[in-house]
């Protein structure tokens, strides 16, 4: 499977508003309240019907979240793509096929996502730069397990 992902570069900042908390809204978009009770809605992406997972970096600045697109194949949306969000900069990972888990990894330095068809097994393990969403590993299930892909082994017990 190739991987592709589209992204914004993150300005470092030692200034960033630290995250509260965060949820998904009935207008289907990511909702981030910042310590100070500021909150941001996040403007959906193209397809974007809802979204689930939302995650907030060990940075306490950074917050992720999976997008739901609808499927022609499902009664439900899927999981197709992962938004980091940073400093009103957001990069957008998109693996190709449904997203089945994610997770930060480094603070929120890198994101770590397992990918697949939407029934079977997972067919890839990927990682990226959470700034820019530049892909920088991969692994099918085979061979030595990368750390960041910890947990996810048994995702791929048919292809072993």
């Amino acid at each position: 499977m190739t991987a592709f992902a589209l992204g914004v570069c993150f300005t470092d900042s030692a200034g960033a508003q630290q995250i509260s908390r965060t949820y998904c809204g009935k207008d289907g978009k990511a909702h981030i309240v910042y310590r100070d009770n500021s909150e941001l809605a996040i403007d959906p992406v193209v397809r974007q019907v809802g979204c689930e997972h939302l995650t907030v970096a060990g940075d306490g600045a950074t917050v992720g979240w999976s997008v739901l697109a609808e499927n022609c194949c499902t009664s439900y949306p899927i999981p197709t793509s992962v938004i980091v969000y940073r400093n009103r900069k957001q990069a957008v990972i998109s693996p190709g096929q449904m997203v089945w888990d994610w997770r930060f990894v480094d603070n929120g330095r890198r994101v770590a996502v397992l990918s697949g068809p939407v029934h079977g097994e997972a067919t890839e393990a990927a990682l990226y730069d959470a700034h820019n969403a530049r892909l920088l590993g991969e692994w099918n299930g085979k061979g030595m397990l990368p750390n960041w892909a910890t947990g996810w082994e048994d995702k791929f017990l048919e292809q072993r």
